[in-house]
């Protein structure tokens, strides 16, 4: 079963609050992309929110969260069926 993650930018810092309750805290995108995915996240599964008081998170960084994941998805995946 995967998580949902939503996923914020609060001062320089990437927040992600995941479906179960659990938070995950990283300043580096792709230290982010490996905890969520760690924590067991799917790309499909990752929302980003913005509100009054928290930086947006540009489109860029959404895309490069985004593809980091797909990547390592696709690395586990060859990893399996290499086994």
């Amino acid at each position: 079963m995967t998580t949902q993650a939503t996923v914020s930018l609060v001062g320089e810092v990437f927040m992600a609050t995941l479906g179960d309750g659990r938070r995950i805290r990283q300043c580096d995108l792709r230290r982010m992309a490996y905890a969520l995915f760690s924590a067991g996240v799917l790309a499909s599964d990752v929302r980003f929110e913005w509100r009054s008081g928290l930086r947006m998170i540009t489109a860029g960084q959404q895309v490069s969260l985004t593809a980091e994941i797909v990547r390592l998805e696709r690395e586990r995946l060859d990893l399996t069926v290499a086994a």
